[in-house]
């Protein structure tokens, strides 16, 4: 069967954008790419900003002078990116499938999207997605959330705004290394409350279940580190919460 494009951000894009939840993580993300990524690319690079969503770092790249596009799997997702970032190019495909006839210098993939794969195999598939989009000495930078952290996905969760309100249920399976994340939204339009229901899972892979997909994708140097907003990049270990992998051919 062929893989559908994931579109489960659709009924959430709103939420995300309005809430402004992908400005909270920007400023560690870029500091991230500024440290890891940025330093090797010529001026005026050519960049790919996987899973893109709203377009907030796309925007920040591109007003640094790099030339950037951004691939997302939500239409919805794309239509606030295009109001927050005009004049960019953004690319409605899934990034499991994704073929560009461009190379780009650099793909940055942030704000754990990958971890919405949720089978080895898939994303091992998206990651030759990437390679083939890289140049020769093109570098693949990403970050993912790993299972002491989404461990911490449990609880119930509320957002209570003159215009909308939400309630957010988080649960993990620990034997699957698999997290949920429940949304139950109302929101006010024309007068009227209106109710969406919608849920995202998040599955989390180990350091060789990730080392060995990139090396079947065909990147031969893979770097790993363990990432906390307070510390910054440290070596990964096996209690890190999230983890930035940089690769390249």
């Amino acid at each position: 069967m062929p893989i559908q494009r994931y579109s489960d951000y659709d009924p959430f894009a709103w939420l995300y954008d309005r809430q402004q939840w992908g400005e909270q993580f920007l400023p560690a993300a870029l500091a991230v790419i500024e440290k890891l990524v940025l330093p090797e690319l010529p001026a005026g690079a050519s960049i790919l900003d996987l899973c893109c969503g709203t377009g907030l770092l796309a925007r920040v790249l591109a007003d640094r002078g790099y030339r950037v596009a951004g691939l997302d799997g939500s239409a919805e997702m794309l239509r606030f990116a295009r109001e927050n970032a005009p004049g960019i190019e953004f690319i409605l495909d899934d990034a499991r499938t994704f073929a560009t006839k461009q190379r780009y210098d650099a793909v940055v993939s942030v704000f754990d999207s990958l971890n919405h794969i949720l089978s080895l195999d898939e994303l091992t598939d998206a990651f030759r997605c990437v390679r083939r989009a890289l140049t020769g000495s093109g570098v693949f930078l990403f970050d993912v959330n790993m299972a002491p952290g989404l461990a911490d996905w449990k609880g119930t969760r509320g957002i209570i705004e003159d215009d909308h309100v939400c309630v957010i249920d988080l649960s993990y399976d620990p034997a699957a290394w698999l997290a949920r994340f429940e949304a139950t939204l109302f929101c006010l339009d024309a007068g009227e409350w209106r109710r969406t229901d919608f849920a995202l899972s998040q599955k989390a892979y180990s350091e060789a279940e990730l080392t060995g997909a990139l090396e079947t994708a065909g990147f031969a140097i893979v770097s790993a580190f363990s990432f906390t907003m307070n510390e910054g990049l440290r070596p990964l270990s096996a209690e890190a919460g999230r983890a930035f992998f940089l690769c390249r051919k």
